[in-house]
């Protein structure tokens, strides 16, 4: 039998897991993790700069394949690796890599050409951009 104690810290539970902003920094799922959208990282950029509360109901938490060409490309360790796709000259998408396999994603990467990942999608930061996390070649 379930007590109305036990019953109201189920609701609390479900209710504090539904308000989580940020997604880990490694998270190993992706590795399994369909997509849910396809799309240029321009594209992902537009629709959270036309309404940031849609696009972070559409996108939050979500495995995203995201095709464009980096603008900048962060490979040391200690400065965290990612890929940047600049959209303003100082904002764009920041798509950090998921360590296990950073250098496997870092692998014949050529200046200047496109390449796919598949990230989870954690939405703007402070500075506005795009954030997307655990970043891997599909």
């Amino acid at each position: 039998m379930i007590t109305p104690m036990r019953r109201w810290l189920v609701y609390l539970s479900i209710a504090g897991a539904a308000c989580v902003s940020n997604l880990p920094e490694q998270d190993l799922r992706i590795l399994s993790a369909q997509p849910s959208a396809k799309l240029s990282a321009s594209d992902l950029w537009k629709d959270f700069q036309a309404d940031a509360t849609a696009a972070t109901r559409k996108y939050f938490g979500k495995a995203i394949d995201v095709s464009d060409k980096p603008t900048a490309v962060e490979t040391e360790v200690a400065k965290g690796q990612h890929f940047f796709f600049a959209q303003t000259a100082e904002r764009g998408v920041r798509a950090r890599l998921l360590d296990e396999k950073a250098a496997e994603t870092l692998k014949d990467l050529k200046a200047g050409e496109r390449l796919t990942i598949r990230c989870f999608c954690e939405g703007l930061d402070a500075k506005q951009d795009v954030i997307l996390k655990s970043c891997i070649k599909p």
